[in-house]
């Protein structure tokens, strides 16, 4: 089984220290961004995988070509544009609220931006089985959301199964409205994956259970929902399922959890897990990934989901 994705990959500045960006003294780099750490994570848990998009002309993107290259993703419809750079942001830690990480974007005018509708070929997508689409890249351009809409499109004609998650980044869009109309466009894919801040921007007053109830009523068949420390759940026709997260000691940043989560998730399903046993590997991916910095150095295999899990339970039955 096979997924391809379409999106931007960042270069990720992420301080050594915690606290005010002001008074940081060193910055980490890593390669990130939500669809390439899906595809990242995917791979390490043995899938084939492809991503689409653009990178600059520059060390940055340079560095993004050589990663996805090592890490067995396919990069032969990643382009490099002369005449933009890489995109870039900021990740500051532990600041001004403990455990939780602010982001700071520089990625507009982007080659990934610049992404467009003729960047998207039919055939390559249909060499997947799979199409991971986030509400991330119609936000970047017009163009961007123009390309999205296409390859959606194109896999619902060719029978690629789309799954969506609708990380909604308020930063990036122009109004709630303009988040809302487009994120809603996509919420009839196989499987969507979402949070509480989004559920709470898509359906305003809404409970979230019956926020989710709602996308999984326009065709979904798996509307998970993310929670972060309090775990995840999954609503599967009237059935609803629950796991807990596991609990960290050491949270170095939170930031590419939700991405781990989903290639857990997603591998676990193609693999014959249950429901339940899914979202206990996606809740397993996303406490190892906080525990570094960078979104994709954590990423685990399935020896690694497999300790992690037995240990951690162990510990708990020593207590």
């Amino acid at each position: 089984m096979s997924y391809v994705s379409l999106g931007e990959v960042l270069i990720q500045l992420n301080s050594v220290t915690p606290g005010p960006l002001r008074h940081t003294k060193y910055l980490e780099v890593h390669v990130a961004g939500a669809e390439a750490n899906v595809m990242v994570g995917l791979s390490r848990l043995g899938l084939e995988t492809g991503l689409v998009t653009k990178v600059g002309c520059d060390e940055f993107g340079n560095l993004i070509i050589s990663t996805l290259r090592g890490e067995r993703v396919d990069i032969s419809r990643v382009k490099v544009d002369p005449n933009a750079p890489t995109g870039l942001y900021f990740i500051q830690r532990h600041y001004p609220v403990p455990r939780k990480s602010t982001v700071l974007y520089y990625r507009r005018g982007s080659a990934a931006s610049k992404m467009s509708p003729e960047d998207v070929e039919a055939d390559y997508l249909s060499r997947f089985n799979h199409l991971l689409l986030t509400g991330i890249t119609p936000a970047l351009s017009p163009s961007c959301a123009d390309a999205v809409s296409k390859s959606y499109e194109i896999a619902k004609r060719r029978g690629l199964e789309v799954i969506f998650d609708t990380n909604i980044r308020m930063k990036l869009w122009n109004s709630l409205e303009e988040a809302r109309k487009t994120i809603s466009e996509y919420l009839q894919s196989k499987i969507v994956f979402t949070n509480e801040e989004d559920l709470n921007i898509l359906y305003p007053g809404s409970e979230m259970i019956s926020a989710a109830h709602r996308i999984a009523e326009k065709g979904a068949e798996i509307v998970v929902v993310k929670m972060g420390a309090k775990g995840a759940l999954a609503i599967v026709g009237n059935r609803v399922f629950k796991k807990e997260a596991f609990q960290i000691c050491q949270v170095e940043d939170v930031i590419g959890a939700g991405d781990a989560f989903n290639a857990a998730f997603l591998a676990s399903i193609l693999e014959g897990y249950s429901v339940e046993e899914a979202l206990e590997n996606g809740n397993a991916a996303g406490a190892l990934v906080v525990t570094v910095r960078g979104d994709i150095e954590a990423l685990p295999t399935w020896n690694d989901l497999k300790t992690f899990i037995e240990s951690t339970k162990k510990a708990l039955l020593l207590r």
